[in-house]
Parts: C-alpha cells; sequence; structure tokens
C-alpha cells in the first residue's frame, strides 16, 4: 500500500500507528490479501510501489513459504533505503524505477502486487496498460474504497474534514464498482474482495 511518486513519511505513519481501529484494519487487509497470494502459489513476487517494504515484510510474516524472492520497485530513494534496511534478513531485491516504464523483465516474477498506488497517479491507466503489455502473470491491484475512506478518515480519524476525508496525496477516487471496471480495461478479474476500507483485486492476463 505504497506510492510511487515523491517520499512521504504519512505511509511510514499509516502502518506504524497505534489507534486500535487502524491496526484492525490493515490486519484484516493484510490477511485478505496473503490468501489472495497464497491461492495462485507464486514463484517470484514483484511488489511496484513498494515504499519502505512494510508489503513484503508483512508477506515474510505471514508465514507464506512457497516463493523464491520479493523484488521492490519504488522510484523513490530514500523509500528504497529504508526497505533493503527494514528486509536485510530476508529475500529481498531493491529496484529504482517508474511505474509507467517498468525498467525490469517482468517475465522472471509469477504476481506483481500494486498496492494502494493507483490512487496517487495522474495516469493510472497508462501503468496499467504497462503492466497488462509486458506481464503473463498473476496481479493483485488494491485502492480505497470511496466513498468509506473518507467517512473512515473524517469519523474515526477527525482528518482533513474540511476536504471531505481525502488524502491530500490522492488524485483518485474509485468506488469498488468503479475500480473493478478500470481493471476489467486490461484484465481478466479473478476475484474482488473488500476489506474496510479498501478494494483488492486478483486478476490476470486477457487471454491467458
Amino acid at each position: 500500500m505504497n506510492k510511487t511518486s515523491q517520499y512521504s513519511s504519512t505511509n511510514s505513519n499509516k502502518y506504524q500507528c497505534q489507534h486500535p481501529f487502524a491496526t484492525k484494519r490493515i490486519g484484516r487487509f493484510y490477511d485478505s490479501l496473503t490468501k489472495l497470494i497464497a491461492s495462485v502459489k507464486p514463484g517470484n513476487i514483484l511488489n511496484i510501489g513498494c515504499g519502505e517494504g512494510f508489503d513484503i515484510k508483512r508477506i515474510y510474516e505471514s508465514g507464506i513459504t512457497n516463493f523464491g524472492y520479493c523484488y521492490g520497485l519504488d522510484s523513490n530513494f530514500n523509500a528504497l533505503r529504508m526497505a533493503k534496511k527494514k528486509l536485510a534478513n530476508l529475500r529481498f531485491r531493491a529496484v529504482m524505477g517508474d511505474i509507467y516504464c517498468l525498467p525490469i523483465k517482468l517475465d522472471r516474477f509469477h504476481i506483481i502486487l500494486c498496492l494502494e498506488v493507483l490512487e496517487h497517479l495522474n495516469y493510472p491507466e497508462r501503468a496499467l496498460k504497462e503492466i497488462s503489455q509486458h506481464f503473463h502473470g498473476w496481479c493483485i491491484f488494491s485502492v480505497p474504497n470511496e466513498p468509506l475512506y473518507r467517512l473512515t478518515r473524517m469519523i474515526v480519524f477527525k482528518q482533513h474534514i474540511l476536504k471531505l476525508g481525502n488524502h491530500p496525496e490522492h488524485v483518485n477516487h474509485w468506488s469498488k464498482d468503479k475500480f473493478s471496471h478500470l481493471i476489467r480495461k486490461y484484465f481478466a478479474v479473478d476475484k474482488i474482495i473488500t476489506s474496510f476500507p479498501w478494494t483488492i483485486v486478483l486478476c490476470h492476463k486477457k487471454g491467458k
């Protein structure tokens, strides 16, 4: 659940927040995510927009063992440096790169994760097209489920009330139905999960 644009400490704060509601909802998110990953019996994993490595660390902690390496791609050097430090004792490789022009051959991976990234991008369809044209395996995408996400920020966390709960770094806002419609333009959808307040989609290349 990380961004590929300018590094921000708000990402670290989200995962290290000790609010009981925050820890429970993030725990449920990772439970849903790791079950989806395990269901496709992954080989090597590519986490696009890996940020500081929180997602990959939780995957290893989940007990999934039937995969090779986790690669983490991000455009921010500082975030990748933090990820390498956090994951130093795990099978992790950091890759500096841009989601719009991926610098690594995707055929070495079995599954791509793109978690909490697309809502930050000015051109999300360009990113989806880039992945769909060069990758033939499984993908998992996740984004905040609107308007539930905004309501949670306003009511529970009292954040950005004047902006109706919108995170200042989010430029795209999708409901579950609208996001699944977007993904179906580029991929064949296998499963859609609502893990409050997020939407998680498991999909694969059309025609696979």
